[in-house]
């Protein structure tokens, strides 16, 4: 099952990092109700994300 559209939409602009110690992202937007568009700061890499994996990561501090 996917995510309500809205919990998807609040993702965009926020900052998470891969499990508690990994690297921060951006959440750059939504591609689609199962995946967001997101940048890795440290390296600049872009890739499409699942939307259930960026909810289970936490928010960067």
């Amino acid at each position: 099952m996917s995510p309500d559209s809205s919990i998807v939409n609040d993702l965009v602009g926020t900052y998470r990092t891969f499990g508690s110690e990994g690297p921060v992202y951006q959440v750059e937007a939504k591609v689609d109700e199962s995946k967001v568009h997101i940048v890795v700061v440290e390296s600049g890499e872009e890739l499409d994300y699942a939307v259930d994996r960026a909810l289970a990561d936490p928010e960067a501090k």
